[in-house]
């Protein structure tokens, strides 16, 4: 038997099928396939608030610019200056239209942004997002779709220095004035129950405060994150004795002693702050059962 001619048969069909499935248009790019120069606008911060802050609305400054990431290359006929709320492409109103000014400096407010949407008052955890609608080519490139992929979703978001929008959110930024003065407490603990507990700001990001029912006592301060709000109280003295028969009254953790810190949040838009405090004595085993116990301070 001849091994060859059957080792050589299998080879010449795949070869013709290879030959008669190609056709003049195959290639890397069909030539039936239009390619179309498109402008490159870049939105970009350019300075002013980060976030809108609930707690002081009329300070919000949202500056940021609109230029062409290639000056010296393709020109749009013009652009839309657009701004979508919640990632809602069914909610985008229109900021500036025929923009033909590369770049150009912009600065929104709080109040521009109630009014462009419809007066509805800015919530916390809003969105606003504001980008380009580019018109080239005879036709009009959207940057919040309605239907189909934003131009700033294609390959051109990977170059150097391109950002298709910007994104203000509105927050609760921590403030340090206001944890300073009087507070309505909310004891679990039932000390402090309904009391009025003055806070007193020790510096940007600590407060301090008394608690009540101690001897001597020695104000207890309380350390502030205003990245993410967080609270905490690390292991400290807040006074000489509960009574006579105890030592020196602490906190500490009741989930991990070891770690000795008393954690919480604050709410700035509801000037509150919430603290879970294990406390306890010097004088045998450190934390009272029961906790942590929740305290509550409002201002008043």
């Amino acid at each position: 038997m001849n091994m060859k001619k059957y080792i050589a048969f299998p080879l010449l069909i795949a070869a013709t099928l290879f030959f008669t499935g190609c056709s003049k248009n195959d290639g890397a790019i069909d030539k039936d396939i239009a390619i179309e120069d498109v402008p490159q606008p870049a939105v970009v911060l350019n300075g002013g608030s980060q976030s809108i802050d609930l707690t002081n609305l009329a300070s919000f400054q949202g500056k940021y610019t609109i230029k062409l990431l290639y000056p010296t290359g393709i020109q749009p006929e013009k652009l839309d200056v657009v701004i979508r709320k919640n990632s809602n492409n069914g909610n985008v109103k229109l900021i500036q239209a025929g923009l033909t000014t590369y770049p150009t400096d912009f600065t929104i407010t709080a109040a521009q942004l109630v009014t462009l949407f419809g007066g509805v008052s800015i919530a916390l955890g809003d969105n606003y997002e504001i980008g380009v609608d580019i018109y080239a080519n005879g036709k009009k490139y959207e940057a919040f779709p309605a239907v189909g992929a934003a131009y700033g979703a294609t390959g051109v978001a990977n170059q150097p220095g391109f950002s298709a929008t910007v994104v203000y959110s509105a927050i609760c930024a921590y403030n340090p004035d206001t944890y300073t003065g009087p507070f309505k407490a909310s004891d679990a603990f039932g000390d402090a129950d309904g009391a009025t507990i003055v806070l007193t700001k020790v510096d940007a990001t600590h407060f301090s405060f008394i608690y009540p029912s101690v001897l001597n006592p020695v104000p207890a301060v309380v350390t502030i994150n205003p990245g993410n709000n967080n609270a905490t109280m690390g292991l400290q003295t807040i006074g000489t004795a509960w009574s006579p028969a105890y030592g020196y009254p602490n906190t500490a953790t009741y989930a991990n002693p070891s770690v000795n810190s008393a954690t919480g949040i604050v709410a700035p838009c509801d000037k509150t702050v919430t603290l879970n405090i294990q406390w306890g004595t010097n004088a045998g085993a450190l934390q009272f059962g029961g906790g942590p116990y929740k305290l509550v301070l409002t201002k008043l």
